[in-house]
């Protein structure tokens, strides 16, 4: 018998307001969806937080705002690249979750996708616990999963992406995972990761800057972000 998870209710009921601008529900949305690739459209997300923080000006931090701005003026999700690495996390992230389960005993409940207070931000944890959110990277080499427990330490891209899903989410915790179905023994590494005052400092000054800086280039090749915000573009989440 599971416990009732007190995070994952209260994210549940934070998403649940996003209803209305949604149109449709989207505590019942399945990642990987087409909607739940509606809901991220905009929506600067965890997976790219470093090239939010990256230097101003740098071409990293420029691809990614002009990236953004394509979906909010198109209406439609970034193009994405298939890859074997990236088609082997896909199949193994169920099996991860199953197996981080099984070995600790504590309930994963699915989370869609978890929203910032402004809907501008949002990440999408690989599940909600008793303790905080969960993140499960499948690495596609078994050396780097080896070189992840003998490190002892995450990988800094890896680092951003969970400090930002904290900072988003409000979570007291965020676990890390590396997972390689592969091995005969340790195929599953956790690393528990609390809120950094430096990471959260960082995020707190650079994501506003990012969104103020978005706005001015969506105005500037003639896009209306006000109205994208207020839900006035067919395929928005806003």
């Amino acid at each position: 018998m599971t416990t009732p998870n007190s995070y994952y209710n209260d994210l549940m009921a934070r998403l649940r307001h996003a209803e209305t601008k949604l149109g449709f529900d989207p505590c019942s949305v399945e990642q990987g969806s087409q909607e739940w690739h509606r809901m991220r459209l905009g929506v600067i997300t965890a997976s790219k937080a470093k090239a939010v923080v990256a230097k101003a000006g740098s071409q990293t931090r420029r691809n990614y705002m002009a990236e953004l701005a394509a979906e909010i003026m198109t209406g439609q999700p970034a193009e994405q690249i298939s890859a074997k690495a990236l088609e082997w996390g896909n199949q193994n992230e169920g099996p991860a979750v199953e197996t981080y389960s099984f070995i600790t005993g504590i309930h994963v409940d699915k989370m869609p996708f978890v929203y910032g207070p402004d809907m501008r931000t949002g990440c999408s944890p690989d599940g909600i616990t008793e303790r905080g959110g969960l993140e499960i990277k499948c690495p596609f080499t078994s050396a780097n999963h080896i070189l992840t427990i003998a490190d002892g330490r995450i990988k800094d891209e890896y680092t951003w992406q969970i400090q930002f899903s904290l900072w988003v989410s409000g979570l007291p915790l965020w676990t890390f995972g590396s997972y390689d179905p592969r091995m005969r023994t340790n195929n599953l590494h956790t690393i528990d990761v609390e809120p950094s005052d430096t990471h959260q400092k960082t995020l707190g000054d650079a994501v506003p800057q990012f969104i103020h800086e978005l706005d001015q280039l969506i105005t500037l090749v003639g896009g209306d972000p006000e109205g994208a915000l207020q839900g006035d573009t067919d395929g928005l989440p806003f």
